[in-house]
């Protein structure tokens, strides 16, 4: 768990740009407890750990989900199960295919296609999601054109 919590911690300092004290400042602790949990010399508090996925994301603490084999989503995600996936991709594809009849895609036709483009959406950012994830596993690796 420290090696988790430090590589999330020098993955956001890197990305954000920030030093101990800018971390601490932004997350209410000492510089020093941000430096111990990036040299793996302490750990961070559970209130610490959730103000960071606060603060820089929530998608920063995946690493500490993955050791439990989980992951992470927002309140707001729908979760579904590979039963779903037919249905949300079905829907997709009916919208495409009723809205391109005319071989173009007014607003309108958007707009009253909404929830069934948010269905197929859904389906393609969850799969996209466990791509990413056997990626960065290196189960797989993916050649310029998306075949593997």
């Amino acid at each position: 768990m420290l090696a988790s919590v430090a590589s999330i911690i020098c993955g956001v300092q890197s990305d954000e740009g920030e030093t101990d004290q800018d971390m601490a400042d932004r997350l209410g602790v000492s510089a020093g407890t941000v430096a111990n949990a990036r040299n793996r010399k302490g750990a961070l508090s559970m209130l610490t750990v959730m103000k960071l996925g606060e603060v820089y994301g929530l998608d920063r603490l995946a690493p500490l989900f993955h050791l439990i084999g989980g992951k992470l989503a927002p309140e707001e995600a729908v979760c579904t199960s590979d039963h779903d996936l037919p249905i949300g991709a079905a829907r997709g594809q009916m919208f495409l295919a009723k809205a391109l009849a005319d071989r173009s895609i007014s607003d309108e036709e958007v707009a009253d296609g909404a929830s069934d483009i948010e269905a197929a959406g859904q389906v393609y950012d969850g799969l996209r999601y466990r791509l990413n994830t056997l990626r960065a596993s290196g189960l797989i690796f993916t050649k310029i054109g998306g075949t593997a």
